[in-house]
This record gives C-alpha cells, structure tokens and sequence, in this order.
C-alpha cells in the first residue's frame, strides 16, 4: 500500500473512534460478513508483514471499545510500522493510562520517541520497559538507534550484536554496518553487510553507499548509490553523501537515519532515500519523493509528568470529525512560548534530578557492594585462620585478664592431666571460656572429658565453628 493510502487510512481513525458502537458494526459488518476474531486477524496481520490492514484492524476494534489495552497496543505497534510515529505515540499514551505498568506500552513509546529523534526520552522508557519485565533483546533494535542518535555509538553496536546473537535480523545487521561507519571501522561496517550484499539486498547496497561516505570514500559512494537508484535519485544524494564525512557520530545518525542535518532543515528526499528508523522487516530505504522539499520545524522534545509518564500535546487531544474544527482546536489549546519554555525547563530539571539520583544510587549500591566484597573477603580470611576445631573446656571467667590466674589454679588441682597442655579462650555470652586443645577430633575432645570427669575435672567438650576466633591466654 502507497504511503498516501496509509495517511488516509490513519486521518479515518478519528471517524472510527468517534462513530457510535452499533453503526461501527453495521458497516463493518457490511464489509465482512463474517467476523470471527478482529483482534486474532489483526495479529495475523502483522505476522504475514500487512501492518496496514492489521491497523484497520485494530481500529475496527476501537471503535466498539476504545479502552481495549490489546488493540490500543496492537495499533501503536502497526501505526509504527508503517511509519506514523504520532499516531503510534497517541495509541501507546492512551494505553499507558489504562494499564501504567505495562513494560510492552513502555517499549512501544520509546520506539515512536526514537523515530521523533527523541533518543534521551526513548532511553529512559526503554529501562522502564526491561524494569517491568521485557527482554533486553525486545528493545535492542531501537534502543541501539537511541545510542546511535546520541552518539554513543559502542552502546548501540552492543545492543545490535545483543539482537543478532539471538536471532538473525536484516535491519540490525544494517543498522549495526551503518553505526560502525560512524565510529570510523569502514572494514568492520562493509564486512558486516557482506552477507545481505551476496543476497542482493537493495537496502544494504544503500546502506553501504552512507557507509562509504561517512568514511570518507565519496566517490565510492556515489558509485554505490547510482548502482542502485535511479539517476535522479542519486543526483538528489549526491550533496548529502559529501556532507557526511564532515558531521559528528550523532549528527551522521541523525542524517543517514532521519535525513536531518545539523541545521534541523530536513531534505525530504534524504530522509526517503536513506535508512529509516522502522519496525523489523522494514526496508532502509522506501522509495523516494520526486522532487525535494525543506521543513525548518524541530520535533518538539517529550514531556512527562510526575509520575514518569509521558505527556501528550495538547493537539493529540481526541479527535473531531472536522479538520478544520481539530485545527481551531488545537491552536487555541496551544499553550504560549513562554510557558512552553517554562514547562520544558521544568521538564529537564526534573530529567536532570532524576539523573543525580540516579547516579547516587548507583554510587550507594558500588559503595554496598565493596562493602559486601571486603566482608565476605574479611570472614574468609578469619576462616581460614580459624577453622572448626574441637576444645575442651575446663573453667570460665566474666573477666578476661583473669583467665590465666583460672589457669594456675585449675593446672596446680589438675597438674597431670594438664601438663602439656596450652590455655585457650574465646567469649561466649557475657562470659569467656577457659579452653584446652585443640583436639584432632571431637571424638578425641570427648575422651579427654571422660578421662577427666573420672579424675574429678569438670569439663566439657566445645566445637568452635569456621571463623569463631580463639586467642591464646598468656
């Protein structure tokens, strides 16, 4: 399906949610007659690579029930894949309200907010995500983009190798060439994309046309890029692939993702030539505009609320049937400059909060951790020096230095059986033992207490543990 049919198809969801249930029915049902499960069709849907009709799908169901979590969802996940990231984001906020924990809504918004170019807003929704349960690897693809898009570009190769160890994936295996291009490994990056290229495939030959120019070969990838487009498109590509070189990491993400370049003008044609931020088993590239187009409008940055939820714009209220009511509407909700900067400084001293606290916490659990390591490195130690051995004890006194005047007693009433023996002591409650020993066994500890008992020395056998420490009395 063209791409003005999928804008259609999304202007109608705002006639599906706003028609009554019972007429939704009857015109759907005068298109199917048979109708087992909408919400199983849609599914399939997007399992056979049709996310236009499981959106229609999704929306048929939203009209008998707009607070369906599953549909609201499933709509998020198909509006993305055919690349209307706003729409996607309207379905996943609606759903985080019903259901605030769901880790799946949390993904969802952080892929839109990766294809809004938010990549510090998609990155904290994708640790909300796995926090809530979602695998690492469900979220690599775009969480590696995110990285991409900020530059970090080892963090992002980490999560694209994490995606591809666990399965194989095209789009990974081409974002991952594509952001080792922008790290500079141009051997690395065309290796990688080797395999798709002995398949044929049209978006790794594109992709290795901005590999070779962010690496400094622009005539290599101009070669590459009138190989596989048609003339006009790669006259159009020509003066972006000279520019690539000259841009840092993020602003070369920016630039062969989105087709936006540092001065936020957007060549239309670029952003349709290169590779897109889009769902598994999108292409990297769809198919170009004919002629190029500039928008000068920055994409408006995330807010959240003090819950951590993301906030909707005022213009993505529900919608009207009218057009021109809808745009009214909106401009008069628009809040004003001042209070939008005002709104948007709060916003990032609250990310900035967040942050510290963030970082304090991870400072308290290192500072934990090192303190668990010394213990435990701490009672090993005392462990070894002190292992389980078995004692007898022959007297106790509240009062250690006393101990060895106990001792002169006990060995001049008991000479014999003390000769040869050493005095011990180790504390015990409010008291501290007066020990003989140590003994080879506790078998060997209990003989000697017979033998003793028999010679009219009251004593006992004792067995101190790994790491009870036993000091000599002097």
């Amino acid at each position: 399906m063209k791409r003005n049919s999928f804008v259609s198809l999304l202007a109608l969801a705002s006639a599906f949610l706003i028609v009554p249930p019972a007429v939704a029915q009857m015109d759907s049902a005068a298109e199917e007659p048979v109708i087992t499960d909408p919400m199983a069709q849609a599914r399939d849907a997007m399992a056979r690579g049709d996310p236009a009709e499981a959106l229609s799908r999704y929306l048929r169901v939203l009209a008998r029930d707009p607070g369906d979590l599953d549909a609201l969802s499933g709509a998020g996940s198909a509006a993305l894949a055919v690349g209307d990231a706003d729409a996607a984001i309207n379905f996943f906020v609606r759903a985080e309200k019903i259901s605030p924990r769901d880790g799946r809504v949390k993904a969802g918004l952080g892929s839109a907010l990766v294809q809004k170019e938010q990549p510090r807003a998609a990155l904290r929704l994708f640790d909300n995500a796995t926090d809530l349960g979602v695998p690492p690897v469900d979220v690599a693809l775009d969480r590696g983009l995110a990285y991409d898009l900020r530059g970090e570009t080892r963090k992002a190769q980490a999560e694209y190798n994490l995606l591809l160890r666990a399965r194989p994936d095209a789009e990974a295996t081409r974002r991952l060439a594509l952001s080792l291009a922008m790290s500079g490994d141009k051997v690395g990056a065309l290796a990688t994309l080797d395999p798709l290229l002995q398949k044929r495939d049209i978006a790794a030959w594109r992709a290795r046309a901005f590999v070779l120019a962010m690496t400094g070969d622009t005539a290599g990838a101009e070669s590459a890029a009138y190989a596989v487009l048609p003339r006009y498109q790669a006259d159009a590509l020509r003066p972006f692939l000279s520019r690539l070189p000259t841009l840092k990491a993020a602003e070369k993400a920016a630039a062969v993702h989105f087709g936006h370049f540092p001065e936020d003008k957007v060549p239309m044609e670029m952003a349709q030539v290169s590779p897109v931020p889009a769902s598994k088993g999108m292409p990297v590239a769809a198919a170009p505009q004919p002629s190029p187009s500039y928008s000068s409008t920055p994409a408006t940055r995330p807010r959240f609320d003090s819950s951590g939820r993301l906030v909707m714009k005022p213009d993505a209220a529900a919608p009207t049937t009218s057009t021109a009511a809808t745009a009214a509407t909106a401009a008069a909700a628009e809040p004003s400059p001042a209070r939008q900067a005002a709104e948007q400084k709060a916003a990032d001293e609250r990310s900035l909060a967040e942050d510290r606290r963030a970082a304090q916490r991870k400072a308290a659990a290192e500072k934990a951790a090192a303190e668990k390591k010394a213990k435990a490195q701490e009672e090993a130690k005392a462990r070894k020096s002190n292992p389980e051995r078995y004692w007898v004890q022959i007297a106790s006194g509240a009062y250690k230095p006393d101990l060895d005047k106990e001792w002169d007693k006990q060995k001049k009433a008991h000479g014999k059986l003390l000769a040869g023996k050493t005095p011990w002591t180790t504390p015990f409650k409010a008291t501290n033992r007066l020990l003989i020993g140590p003994f080879p066994s506790k078998g060997a500890a209990q003989d000697y207490v017979n033998d003793a008992r028999a010679a009219g020395l009251s004593s006992f056998p004792v067995t101190t543990s790994a790491g009870q420490k036993v000091e000599r009395v002097d």
